[in-house]
């Protein structure tokens, strides 16, 4: 019964629809007929034609050019409209959030990420690499040399340990005098 019910409210609204497009169709005829004359040019010769044709043409481009001027000034207020919501949403501090695009990203663009992405990781690649054990900066040592100072160090050496010898009697005066001193 449901099912019934539901067929027929369709049938009905399909056939609202063909009259409503048919009224529309038969006012459109009548605004066109009245705005349009009939042609008639049965029986007139060439120069006749030639004249109609030309006050055709005219009409055209006469049409033309008022359709041209709506457009444009129809884009001109389209213009000052948004121009006067801006003004509008600056005072009241209402902005409008701008409709972002959608982007497809193909393989190729994915790729050049990804060589972008391979670029920035080069750091890690050279942390990655294998070590061969020995030092970059180390020196060659020969062996028999090895035990040996340089001698501008041992004229230092010899220095330093003559100053003890000579400073070591100095040293226990100083130790005795910070023991007076702390008791």
């Amino acid at each position: 019964m449901a099912e019934d019910h539901q067929e027929v409210a369709v049938q009905k609204t399909a056939e609202d629809l063909k009259r409503q497009q048919e009224r529309e169709a038969e006012e459109r005829a009548k605004v066109i007929a009245s705005r349009v004359p009939q042609l008639s040019i049965d029986g007139l010769d060439q120069s006749t034609l030639q004249k109609k044709v030309r006050e055709f043409y005219d009409v055209v481009c006469r049409l033309e050019e008022e359709k041209y001027d709506y457009e444009f000034k129809l884009r001109k207020m389209d213009f000052e409209i948004n121009e006067l919501n801006i003004v509008v949403n600056d005072i009241k501090g209402h902005f409008a959030k701008p409709v972002l695009k959608k982007i497809s990203k193909t393989e190729q663009k994915l790729a050049k990420i990804a060589e972008v992405k391979s670029k920035l990781q080069g750091t890690a690649f050279r942390e990655n690499l294998k070590s061969t054990g020995q030092s970059k900066f180390a020196l060659d040592e020969k062996d028999d040399e090895s035990g040996k100072k340089p001698d501008w160090g041992q004229d230092q050496l010899k220095q330093h340990k003559d100053e003890e010898g000579l400073g070591g009697e100095e040293a226990a005066p100083d130790e005795e005098e910070e023991e007076e001193e702390e008791e």
